[in-house]
């Protein structure tokens, strides 16, 4: 068994495939060959998941860039799914589609998990509590359940966001955009007892901590429902009225740093031998490329 290093990749763009291959190429296979395994992790704009065009352009890009690469389709992201709905999966229209389009195309590349990253309501302004959250939580678990009906055997998976979800956008508490389903206590009532797995974003995660971010307290017990990783630092801390915080930092680069992230990978190598983990930093070939001989490294201590 070994871990699989994955980079994204705006799919429908043949260049970004050709760069995000020739980085994972030169960083993992060349530099440490028989030791890690190398993937490519689809997202995209809203249209390119909605659009016919696109999604054919997804499935050109990838055989005829990537055959044979590890593939993980984790679709669009952005304001407009809170502003617009467009992947509200406590929606029982909405979540199952969007859901279908995910699952057709992971079968039709031989993907290896489908991951939703914006998996919870519609969105709703502000930060305050929601009443009908236990009801929306339970809509998601049903729907993201009847999806694997016809998944053939592809795991679906729920990603941790940080709060509020859209927490980059504004210091103003009443105009961000919060989703029902963002921490990973959140995460774990939809998945637990159930077939459904956990990607767990290091810097969505860290975002909210004030102090110290222990990495691996999260993940505790999580056992096969741990699948994935999202490996990337946050830069500032989001406190309401006051300041902003981000994501997209290299790892141990920002808040989190990098004796957590040491102590964290020394918990993964040890506890779960063959996850896969995305380099989800800054869309910049360095960034990536540091990113991914940090990681290697603290996996290889």
């Amino acid at each position: 068994m070994s871990h699989t290093i994955y980079l994204p990749t705006f799919a429908a763009k043949k260049e970004d495939v050709q760069r995000q291959l020739a980085i994972l190429q030169e960083e993992v296979l060349q530099k440490h060959p028989s030791t890690f395994d190398i993937g490519l992790e689809i997202g995209g704009l809203p249209k390119h998941f909605q659009q016919g065009e696109h999604l054919e352009a997804i499935v050109d890009n990838m055989k005829s860039v990537a055959a044979g690469v590890k593939t993980i389709v984790h679709g669009f992201a952005g304001l407009a799914v809170y502003t617009e709905g467009i992947s509200d999966m406590s929606n029982d229209e909405v979540g199952p589609k969007l859901l279908k389009t995910y699952i057709d195309l992971a079968k039709k590349l031989g993907s290896n998990y489908v991951h939703v990253h914006v998996h919870g309501s519609a969105g709703f302004q502000g930060i305050k509590p929601l009443a009908d959250k236990f009801d929306r939580l339970e809509k998601i678990r049903r729907n993201l359940i009847n999806g694997m009906i016809n998944s053939e055997g592809i795991p679906i998976g729920l990603e941790n966001l940080p709060v509020p979800s859209c927490c980059d956008f504004y210091t103003d508490p009443k105009e961000v955009w919060s989703d029902c389903a963002q921490q990973p206590e959140d995460v774990q009532t939809v998945i637990q007892g159930t077939p459904l797995k956990f990607t767990f974003d290091t810097a969505h995660y860290g975002i909210n901590k004030p102090g110290s971010i222990d990495l691996v307290k999260p993940v505790e017990g999580l056992k096969e429902h741990l699948y994935h990783l999202h490996v990337v630092d946050c830069t500032g801390f989001w406190k309401a009225n006051v300041s902003k915080a981000y994501d997209g930092s290299i790892p141990g680069d920002g808040r989190i740093g990098p004796d957590s992230f040491q102590k964290f990978f020394h918990y993964i190598r040890e506890n779960h031998p063959n996850l896969g983990m995305c380099i989800e930093v800054k869309n910049d070939p360095y960034y990536f490329r540091e990113g991914i001989r940090r990681v290697i490294k603290w996996l290889s201590e």
